[in-house]
């Protein structure tokens, strides 16, 4: 047992040690003039106290060797003086660089960390955003990457300027004694592993809590969301929501508290510690000067570095605990820079045509999502032609939208192959494959950027073109959008910034749509397109979607069976099978669980 804690201290700290080079590296290479000043304004002021005292000691020796004797020359004196007020100049010179430089690097590296790790996060695959550990893990990063790593990296810095100090210490306590820095250590080693486990114990907490805390922002954000304002008014929930904040908050509050007192305590006792061992070592040196193996001012320097000694010790000691409380944090920011995506281009990868509707094929496809027992797709075959117009219907949770997720390859099959060309899509290269597909989700982004802006996303691997853009408006009815806007296309959508306008939902469906048809692209996948959308706007919708001509594929999800009637081929889904296959007439003629499902929706409309 003692053997395994043991082992566990010594990959903490080769933990630290790890996560620590890795942040400097970070700073390195972001900003090297930045890197090597931050050193410098750390590691000269931790000389610049030793050089003081020790010209005071000087001073102190001159003056007593000057008592009783006549016509005594001070111009030494004044020389010593003058090098002691530069020593105090260069000291606030370099205080007032530390807090530029801090200044700098405050601003320069949580901007440049997080942008590594949002543009890592556009590189990973859609597995890691719905699994709940590495959301959690993106929470906690998100809470403290504005600075963690800043108060780490002043650690690292502080931690070299201690260390210099410690050494030099140690080397004028050596010219009296060298068991003197034994003293301090005695007390200064056990606070180190006291704030250790302090800080150990308060990182267990703050992991333990990471679904309390995305609970409370996420209940945060709802009660400031203008979308679930209105709700919230009506319903009159949100004393329901703050009360749930105010239990979560006492919670950690209360756990926070048991530590806060628990450290008070210990940390009251090791400090009464070191200033008895400190007191016992003055009062050493002071003996010495009494029995004269000593000068005055030498007792004046020794008391000094004795002094420093302690400061450096327990400053070292202070901030490599520091740079362990932080490194725990910012392990998780690595972690996420170390994901590795799932799925990949393999390296025989076959471009696509993204001008051409390809032949898809399913075969024997079994899928089942990570971390789950629950075959979602089984045994799952399927065959679409170039410019087929395909409909997917059934219950929710019958594997629909997996089968798309599928298909963009956000995720890869348990077993069997999905063939593109006849090519499996896994030697299918990535960026051309997504620019092959136009996808619209039930969920799709609401971006707040103007409605040109909004359009435009949709194809920004080509030049802007207004006149594409207008047209796609069109097919969509954003158009309309565009017109009952103040400033048309350059209106910002959204209220989050200043002049933005909100749209409704079927407003902001309509652009979305437009995004798609602005794509352009050969394979058209429509999840829910039109779910927020009145029937009249999702007929002219989808007579345009049939306009789009035979080249395209066109692949919809949807609960209104008006929205697939029209499709070559309608495909039943159930427990992640086909249960049944065919156009409108001939499965409204086979009496089965489409023409049921069809009769039930449309008795709503009579």
């Amino acid at each position: 047992m003692a053997g395994l804690i043991k082992n566990e201290r010594i990959g903490k700290i080769l933990g630290t040690a790890k996560t620590s080079k890795r942040l400097l590296l970070f700073l390195w290479k972001i900003d090297k003039p930045l890197f090597l000043t931050s050193f410098i304004v750390a590691v000269v002021p931790a000389f610049i106290p030793f050089a003081n005292a020790y010209i005071y000691k000087l001073i102190i020796d001159f003056i007593v060797s000057s008592f009783g004797k006549p016509n005594v020359s001070l111009s030494f004196l004044f020389i010593l003086m003058g090098f002691r007020l530069g020593t105090f100049v260069l000291q606030e010179v370099f205080f007032s660089l530390q807090s530029y430089v801090d200044l700098l690097v405050w601003t320069k590296l949580p901007v440049e960390l997080y942008r590594v790790v949002l543009l890592k996060l556009s590189e990973l695959n859609l597995q890691y955003f719905e699994d709940s550990n590495f959301k959690d893990m993106l929470q906690r990063v998100k809470e403290s990457y504005t600075w963690r790593p800043l108060n780490m990296i002043s650690a690292l810095f502080y931690t070299m300027q201690s260390l210099t100090g410690l050494i030099l210490a140690v080397l004028i306590i050596a010219t009296l004694n060298i068991f003197l820095g034994l003293f301090i250590l005695l007390i200064a080693v056990p606070v180190f592993f006291n704030q250790t486990k302090y800080a150990k114990t308060i990182w267990g907490l703050w992991e333990e809590h990471s679904p309390y805390r995305k609970k409370f922002w996420y209940i945060s954000d709802l009660i400031q969301n203008g979308q679930s304002a209105k709700e919230m008014k009506i319903f009159q929930t949100a004393k329901n929501f703050i009360g749930e904040l105010d239990k979560i908050q006492k919670k950690f509050v209360s756990q926070n508290s048991k530590v806060g007192k628990r450290r008070f305590l210990t940390t009251m006792i090791f400090d009464i510690g070191g200033i008895v061992v400190y007191f016992a070592i003055e009062l050493f040196i002071v003996l010495l000067t009494v029995a004269g193996k000593i000068t005055l001012g030498s007792l004046t320097y020794f008391t000094f570095v004795v002094a420093n000694f302690q400061q450096a010790v327990n400053g070292l000691f202070r901030n490599m605990s520091q740079v362990y409380t932080q490194t725990l944090f910012v392990e998780d920011i690595f972690r996420v820079l170390d994901a590795k995506p799932t799925i990949t281009t393999s390296k025989r990868a076959v471009k696509q045509d993204i001008h051409k509707a390809p032949l898809i094929e399913f075969k024997n496809v079994n899928f089942s999502y990570p971390g789950s027992k629950k075959a979602v797709l089984k045994n799952f075959s399927l065959k679409i032609n170039p410019g087929e117009k395909v409909a997917f219907v059934g219950e929710n949770g019958a594997g629909k939208t997996t089968i798309v997720k599928l298909l963009a390859r956000f995720y890869d099959t348990d077993s069997g192959e999905i063939l593109i060309n006849g090519i499996n899509i896994k030697d299918i290269d990535l960026v051309s494959w997504y620019r092959t597909l136009g996808v619209i989700f039930q969920d799709f982004i609401k971006y707040e950027y103007t409605l040109r802006e909004n359009i435009y996303f949709g194809k920004t691997f080509e030049k802007e073109d207004i006149k594409e853009i207008r047209k796609a408006a069109g097919k969509s009815g954003a158009d309309k959008v565009a017109n009952s806007l103040e400033k048309g296309y350059e209106q910002i959508l959204g209220k989050t910034f200043e002049g933005g306008a909100d749209l409704s939902v079927g407003e902001w469906q309509k652009v979305a749509l437009a995004r798609a048809f602005f794509r352009n692209a050969p394979v058209l996948i429509l999840d829910e397109p039109t779910s927020a959308i009145d029937p009249k706007s999702e007929n002219e919708i989808f007579e345009k979607v049939e306009d789009l001509g035979k080249n395209k594929t066109v692949l919809i999800i949807s609960h209104r069976f008006s929205t697939v009637r029209n499709a070559d081929t309608i495909y039943v889904i159930e427990k992640g099978r086909i249960k049944e296959a065919g156009n409108h007439e001939k499965l409204m003629k086979q009496k089965g669980i489409y023409e049921k499902l069809f009769t039930i929706q449309a008795k709503r409309y009579r």
